[in-house]
């Protein structure tokens, strides 16, 4: 083996144990969940939507709300049977095609009832530019076959993230 294939050889054989001996990431279940942050361009139909705390305190044992997906083994996940698309703001459309902003996202929690309707919605994260009340407005219009446990339906909490696209 020549020199130059050799050193190249001894470095990425380095590289590589190296990187197996770095610590191991944390895993996402044991870092601290962040507070949700509104938007700083929020509408004020915006602000009429309330943001969703850094943690819920659910469990099927306490309230009777099973939280996916960490209850998922246990509980059958709602199937949406009608779902509808969230409305552009103007706004939006406005601000997006000035600053060359493609895409907003945001993500809306809410409870399933056993009726299969939608309620207690929170914003676990904001888009702004009025985007946030278009996408509880949607949400408003869900409708699902509610979570089961044992073939028996339950409430549940569930996290829809909404993309808002131009095009």
């Amino acid at each position: 083996m020549s020199k130059p294939r050799l050193a190249l050889y001894l470095i990425v054989v380095a590289a590589t144990f190296a990187w197996s001996q770095q610590a191991p990431s944390p895993k996402p279940d044991l870092v601290a969940p962040a507070p949700a942050i509104r938007a700083p361009h929020s509408s004020k139909e915006d602000l009429a939507v309330p943001m969703c705390p850094a943690t819920f305190n659910d469990s099927l044992e306490t309230d009777g709300i099973a939280i996916l997906p960490r209850d998922k083994s246990a509980v059958t996940p709602p199937k949406p049977t009608h779902m509808s698309d969230a409305m552009f703001s103007d706004e939006a459309r406005r601000q997006g095609r000035s600053l060359g902003i493609p895409e907003f996202k945001n993500s809306i929690s809410m409870v399933v009832g056993v009726d299969g309707l939608p309620r207690n919605f929170c914003l676990a994260q904001s888009a702004g530019y009025g985007l946030d009340a278009k996408a509880e407005e949607a949400a408003q219009q869900y409708r699902f076959a509610p979570a089961t446990k044992d073939g028996q339906p339950i409430r549940v909490r569930i996290t829809v993230i909404m993309r808002f696209k131009l095009y």
